[in-house]
């Protein structure tokens, strides 16, 4: 199934009848994403809500309970992210019909904030990002899947090799020297978990106090660095000095909640490669649309990799 022409076909009429499993009066009811997935912002008694619309051939009902579960155990644990919401018939998620296709739809509540950007120049907006992301990590630690087995990297890993056997030579090189060091890196119970794995600015928001994390459709068990490596991917094609204050704050912040050991950060360049390495194939491939989901064109990402692989994003410490 082509996901992006399935969700495209998801009318407004539709998402109106999925909010009103949720609440009897919902008002300004607007598309704000039709990407990856298909997302729609509601009101309801002065109340702001989230409704989030995906097909079982694009994410299973199966994997879809588990990250909301998944979500709700991170709530719950005072970790900053927004919480689900259940339905009018105390269900989390409800089935939508729209002619011959049935959606799966859930809602949640909405968090304070707008979008993180790295024009911010004050320490503690850095700090502040670095505690919000180590306190998903530490509620991830004590999360018991109930039955369902989320993807490791291994799987991800595995798509991107199937990818690569199709590629030119220098980004087959890249995959190996990649994959070399992967196989070989060390796993513990202090830096490795299940993840966010989509923890980019995009799905950060900033109200002027508070961070809280957004957006989590695919938990996936990696290593908890490579949540840290992520959004600064953003600054890539920027100078490494015009921006480490910002990541070193971030790391401060970070470890005022938990430890991270300095091995484990010295590796972080492996993870921006394998992170851009990734997305670039998967968007070649998977993805229809010059434009990446969250904004960068496909090529951009091909450029910075094959930087990447030459000068260091993170130069060492």
């Amino acid at each position: 199934m082509n996901w992006e022409c399935t969700l495209k076909k998801i009318t407004d009429q539709t998402a109106m009848l999925a909010a009103l499993q949720w609440v009897d009066n919902p008002i300004h009811l607007t598309l704000i994403n039709n990407q990856i997935n298909c997302v729609y912002r509601f009101e309801c008694e002065s109340k702001v809500y989230y409704l989030r619309i995906t097909h079982e051939q694009i994410r299973s009902i199966n994997e879809l309970n588990a990250a909301i579960d998944f979500q709700q155990h991170l709530f719950l644990s005072n970790a900053p992210v927004c919480p689900v919401m259940a339905s009018k018939n105390a269900r989390l998620i409800e089935l939508i019909q729209q002619d011959e296709l049935v959606f799966l739809a859930h809602v949640c509540h909405e968090v304070p904030g707008a979008v993180m950007h790295f024009e911010h120049t004050d320490k503690k907006v850095y700090t502040g990002w670095g505690q919000s992301l180590a306190h998903l990590h530490r509620a991830s630690q004590t999360y018991q899947p109930k039955e369902h087995h989320f993807r490791t990297w291994k799987d991800l890993w595995q798509e991107t090799t199937d990818y690569a056997k199709h590629e030119t030579k220098d980004i087959k090189e890249i995959y190996h020297q990649i994959n070399e060091w992967f196989v070989n890196n060390p796993v513990t119970d202090s830096n490795f978990g299940l993840t966010h794995c989509d923890h980019r600015p995009g799905n950060v928001l900033y109200d002027g106090h508070q961070i809280h994390i957004i957006d989590f459709d695919e938990p996936v068990y990696h290593w908890f660095i490579s949540d840290i490596a992520m959004p600064f991917l953003d600054l890539s094609s920027k100078p490494h000095h015009e921006w480490k204050h910002l990541f070193n704050w971030f790391i401060e912040g970070y470890r005022s909640i938990l430890p991270i050991d300095e091995k484990d950060l010295k590796s972080i360049n492996w993870f921006t490669q394998m992170k851009s390495l990734g997305i670039y194939l998967w968007c070649k491939n998977e993805w229809h649309e010059p434009t990446a989901p969250g904004g960068k064109p496909r090529e951009q990402w091909l450029s910075e990799l094959r930087q990447m692989a030459l000068t260091p994003l993170f130069p060492p410490r």
